[in-house]
């Protein structure tokens, strides 16, 4: 059998401010299939393209997971009980559709060796690696822009749940089909950054979306067990910035294993959309009481792998003080201060970016860009630009 999806492109509009091109959008939207709950489920995570040498050739990055559902194993269940301890939540709570969604990710189990053939306008490619012990595969592929132009689909530049067609006219198909010798089907979205423009790199919690970091059972309990929270308002500066052209990337210490869950709460709330850069969690027996400390280990080399491969780009980094957003931003800026053009900081309580701490940063750092400090997303005003 063979694993089937389709690619839009669609643009977001760009505002003379932004750039003069405009940032395509390759959206994957699934053929219906029939399937069972014990069929192998293929996840393409959103990930972003980028122009090689020249103006003529893209590298489109594709990153996804081969996972089945089958009975949770001894250590498993014993992860589970822990989180489940650690949550202090009624067992109809942890039997719920909610938390047993939340979890699906961590008790599947990966598909490791599966080869993964694509067939991308008329063309075939094959990842060079079969799948990891943990499900997850990867390839790039290196396509001119001659081999786009056909395909090109344009948008709103929203987050859309992808198994609802497009309704929009003015979009063009690209079809393309994964053989891997399983049954399934999956959506996702390759963003296509142009040379120039402004990218807007930003945390998911508590910047976002309410998760109290600095409370480890609150942390699990919003992460596991309560329905996803909003910021008020930050949904709306950035659809007012993705309209004067910025391109998303949504850059968190969230696991993978929720990421079905994190990209329904983006759709839900309207959020821009946008690459996602998650992080993987090895399941272990001590995995929910170290959950605080496997989050702190440093987000800072996704956000400088992006900026190296968008040099001509200006960005913008945007997270929250409760965690330590404020010295990862501070560093990327003092390493590529031609690049990072503003830093946007919003303030948590519990670990507040005060006047000590922020003039550490700019001692230690010697940054010049400025740092934003604001607790109402109304406060972040336009999209600065450089």
């Amino acid at each position: 059998m063979n694993i089937r999806k389709s690619f839009e492109e669609s643009n977001a509009q760009s505002a003379p401010l932004a750039s003069e091109h405009r940032d395509e959008i390759l959206r994957m939207s699934p053929e219906q299939a029939i399937r069972n709950d014990a069929d192998p489920e293929v996840q393409l995570f959103p990930t972003v393209g980028y122009r090689l040498r020249g103006d003529s050739l893209w590298r489109v990055q594709i990153q996804g997971r081969i996972s089945q559902a089958s009975p949770a194993s001894l250590g498993k269940r014993i992860m589970l009980r822990g989180l489940i301890r650690a949550l202090n939540v009624p067992a109809d709570v942890a039997q719920g559709d909610l938390f047993q969604n939340r979890v699906r990710g961590f008790l599947a189990a990966p598909i490791a060796g599966a080869r993964i053939q694509i067939e991308l306008a008329g063309q075939h490619y094959v990842l060079p690696r079969k799948s990891k012990s943990s499900g997850l595969f990867q390839c790039k592929l290196d396509l001119t822009d001659k081999q786009l132009e056909r395909f090109k689909r344009y948008g709103s530049g929203k987050f859309q749940d992808a198994s609802v067609p497009s309704q929009d006219a003015n979009q063009m198909d690209v079809l393309q089909k994964w053989d891997v010798g399983l049954g399934g089907q999956a959506s996702s979205q390759v963003f296509l950054a142009e040379r120039s423009g402004v990218s807007v790199v930003t945390d998911i919690d508590d910047t976002i979306k309410l998760t109290e970091v600095n409370s480890r059972r609150r942390m699990l309990q919003r992460t596991f067990s309560e329905p996803f929270e909003p910021i008020e308002g930050m949904a709306n500066i950035y659809q007012r910035w993705a309209e004067q052209g910025a391109l998303f990337h949504y850059v968190s210490s969230s696991p993978w294993q929720i990421y079905d869950a994190l990209n329904q709460f983006l759709v839900d709330n309207a959020f821009p959309s946008g690459s996602m850069h998650l992080k993987w969690f090895r399941l272990r027996d001590e995995l929910f009481k170290r959950w605080q400390l496997l989050r702190r280990k440093s987000k800072g080399g996704v956000i400088r792998t992006l900026i190296r491969r968008l040099p001509q780009r200006s960005f913008v980094l945007v997270g929250d003080s409760g965690e330590r957003d404020p010295e990862i931003y501070a560093k990327l800026a003092s390493k590529f201060p031609r690049q990072v053009a503003r830093i946007c900081i919003r303030q948590i309580q519990a670990n507040p970016l005060n006047p000590e701490r922020l003039n550490k940063l700019y001692r230690r750092y010697g940054m010049t860009v400025p740092i934003q400090v604001f607790s109402s997303p109304s406060q972040l005003g336009e999209l600065v630009t450089t």
